[in-house]
């Protein structure tokens, strides 16, 4: 039956999209657990098409996608739940030419969010009092616990210097999220319009991209990021582009910046303007830079941007190296103080900037391209792996003259309680997690453990190093793992 069943789906010209497909939308409305009731409608745009194993579009950018709220937890005062629950099912998909299908998906990611997704696709929001801060305040509150001023004076501090995070989910729109099928889905494959280019065009610029660098260098002078884009156009253009993407400039690296990064690493919070450490290419620093992030400055989508002396019909050629921040490294191996890691597959980065500036209409060509001699496996300056095709995105833009925005304007939903609400839940989440977690023996059982990490990981790393020279240290320190474990949730 089910081989009659693909026969039939062959002969009437559809493609299969098979179960664990990936759709990457963007919320074009808001969806938050403070104010979204079950049934709420949830809306969101296809913002990278979706292809088959030929490279055909099945399902075209800019195809609407229709969901509504199934379940919600709020955390309300804290009387009942610590953290925030949110189940959103998207089960329609409407492609530009108006053909409406069915979708059979589950929310697989929440892009550059805190939050956790389970298996089963529910949205699991943070813990408020689980962040470094606050942990932190709590051995501070235990040490001081047998003396009444010293409390006293440490619960103002609190109330006035420790914040900390939000534990209602809210996204607003433009909210990144990766839908998976749960079942396959069929299409038919579509003819898109893009630019190309001729015979000639395209040997002429590939003779020079040949010539450039294949990766960039650290400011210690070691190899580091590798080179996966190629933009061709003018520097506003670019910069236009990625603004209409909603990307954003990193702030200078100044000692004020620094101490709003640090901030935002003990309090859990997100920062959209956050620095990026420098790199060179033929040692220069990069012309251009962009990132995007959403609520934790753990994690975020950055290009650094190179211009170079080549031009290919007049044109501007800039090259850039894409990576994704996936999480924090503490005190690695050639390294100090906090820094990222990076996730291995680069080529992700490198295809999702290309869809976000293809998305705006800003670009006459998106394509990729071999490049023949290029590394397919590298460990950056700080020792993260990074996996690679060896293909460069190749994205020639035009003059943005009118850019498809992110997300038109849409009416934002209360993201929380006022603020009496709010410093009442917080005072009420912090006896509860007083009660459970501030005392002596799960501090002492607490700071044990992450010793323990600590050592074993140190020791295994050692063995593993004097082994092998050559090979370089696990990229996730004790530090990492212990952030990372059960106990911070």
């Amino acid at each position: 039956m089910y081989s009659f069943a693909l026969l039939a789906v062959s002969l009437m010209g559809l493609h299969q999209v098979p179960t664990g497909a990936q759709f990457h939308i963007r919320l074009t409305t808001p969806v938050g657990s403070y104010a979204s009731k079950a049934g709420d409608p949830v809306d969101g745009i296809l913002i990278a098409p979706v292809l088959d194993d030929d490279g055909q579009t099945l399902f075209p950018d800019g195809s609407a996608v229709k969901g509504r709220v199934e379940r919600v937890k709020r955390v309300g005062l804290g009387l009942k739940h610590e953290t925030a629950t949110l189940d959103v099912v998207f089960n329609q998909i409407i492609l530009p030419n108006g053909a409406t299908r069915p979708l059979a998906s589950r929310v697989y990611d929440v892009d550059n969010g805190r939050e956790r997704v389970t298996d089963d696709g529910s949205i699991l929001g943070v813990r408020s009092t689980a962040t470094i801060g606050y942990r932190v305040s709590g051995y501070i509150r235990t040490m001081l616990a047998w003396e009444i001023h010293s409390q006293i004076f440490f619960w103002t501090a609190k109330m006035l210097l420790v914040h900390v995070p939000e534990p209602e989910i809210y996204y607003p729109a433009g909210s990144e999220l990766t839908l998976a099928l749960t079942q396959p889905e069929y299409s038919r494959a579509l003819r898109e319009p893009g630019g190309q280019l001729t015979a000639a065009d395209d040997e002429q610029l590939r003779r020079k991209v040949a010539e450039m660098p294949y990766r960039t260098m650290s400011r210690s002078g070691k190899p580091s990021d590798l080179i996966n884009m190629i933009f061709i156009g003018t520097r506003q253009e670019i910069e236009d582009a990625f603004t209409a993407a909603g990307w954003t400039v990193p702030s200078p690296a100044t000692l004020r910046a620094r101490f709003v990064g640090a901030r935002a690493v003990v309090e859990g919070l997100g920062y959209p303007t956050a620095p990026i450490s420098n790199q060179t290419l033929n040692d220069r620093p990069p012309d251009l830079a962009w990132q995007k992030n959403l609520n934790d400055v753990a994690k975020r989508h950055h290009v650094r941007i190179w211009k170079q002396s080549q031009t290919w019909e007049g044109r501007e050629i800039w090259v850039g190296a894409a990576t994704h921040d996936v999480d924090y490294a503490y005190l690695r191996h050639g390294s100090s103080g906090v820094t990222h890691r990076i996730e291995q597959d680069i080529d992700r980065e490198r295809d999702k900037i290309a869809y976000d500036l293809q998305f705006t209409s800003c670009t006459s060509l998106v394509d990729w391209w071999d490049r023949p001699g290029a590394p397919l496996e590298a460990r950056n300056a700080t020792g993260d792996p990074m996996s690679t095709d060896g293909r460069l995105a190749v994205v020639r833009m035009n003059e943005c003259r009118a850019p498809r925005l992110t997300v038109a304007d849409a009416e934002a939903l209360p993201k929380h309680g006022r603020f009496l609400q709010r410093l009442l839940r917080r005072e009420i989440l912090s006896v509860r997690s007083d009660y459970y977690r501030t005392n002596l023996y799960w501090r002492s059982y607490e700071g044990t453990r992450w010793v323990v990490l600590a050592v074993k990981h140190r020791y295994g790393r050692s063995r593993k190093t004097d082994a092998d020279p050559e090979s370089p240290a696990n990229d996730k320190t004790a530090l990492e793992r212990a952030f990372n474990s059960s106990w911070l949730r």
